[in-house]
């Protein structure tokens, strides 16, 4: 993409360079981060932060075992982060963790810096599980992924809402004491929905394509974080789901 379509660049780092408006001329030379030649870093003012340029092949960091390699790399990435923190060391950890909206992410690993377990503080559902289970604390262990759903983090407040399902929800209607919805998802799958609510609901229909309410539904509450549980069958026609309180 970067030398086509118009594009005369002569390597794809000049075209993000160009996107994040980096000139040579904004640059300020510094001292190698790890002793190397300081003429081959470069520091940009680029949001809050900066970006070192080190004219390096990158191949250099991946193939070379002596010389420049991964712990001068390392030992870069830590200098730079010492200039814009104030000499704080920049910390290194076994997990990967990301949060978007309500939804974290996290993944422990199992050949890294330690073996230590990864803790997340709920209330959360734990999303990989099909029980849907509202979670206080949630440990990751290394080698385990997470997908999660932080209740604190809940873009629904106020009103009732499904937050996570094993279909789609159509059509939905709520009153000062009702919440109803169709919901669609594979027939002779088992469906699993966690739903928030004002208050524990009195009344529960669940009823099939066909207007008959369904005989296998489990519904249970948590009145810690006000969220309903329901499981039954899917159909692909619709199941119609009514709650009262």
């Amino acid at each position: 993409w970067w030398n086509t379509n118009g594009n005369t660049y002569k390597a794809p780092s000049e075209h993000l360079f160009k996107l994040m408006g980096l000139h040579p001329g904004s640059s300020e030379k510094i001292a190698s981060a790890a002793g190397g030649d300081s003429s081959l870093e470069e520091a940009y003012p680029y949001g809050k932060g900066k970006v070192y340029v080190v004219r390096k092949d990158p191949k250099e960091l991946v193939m070379k075992k002596d010389g420049y390699g991964p712990a001068e790399f390392l030992e870069r990435v830590n200098a730079g982060y010492a200039r814009l923190s104030g000499a704080a060391k920049l910390q290194t950890k076994n997990y990967f963790y990301l949060e978007r909206g309500p939804y974290t992410i996290a993944s422990v690993m199992d050949e890294s810096v330690s073996s230590e377990p990864l803790s997340i503080k709920g209330p959360v559902i734990d999303l990989f599980d099909p029980a849907l289970p509202v979670l206080a604390v949630k440990v990751v262990h290394p080698g385990e992924q997470a997908f999660l759903y932080d209740l604190s983090r809940a873009a629904e407040k106020g009103r009732p809402a499904v937050l996570c399902a094993a279909s789609r929800v159509y059509e939905e209607s709520s009153t000062d004491h009702s919440y109803s919805f169709l919901t669609r998802s594979p027939s002779g799958t088992r469906n699993s929905m966690r739903i928030k609510l004002p208050v524990a609901p009195s009344r529960t229909i669940v009823t099939g394509p066909d207007g008959q309410a369904l005989t296998n539904v489990l519904a249970s509450w948590d009145a810690a974080t006000n969220t309903c549980l329901l499981q039954f069958e899917n159909n692909c026609d619709g199941i119609r789901v009514w709650l009262e309180w």
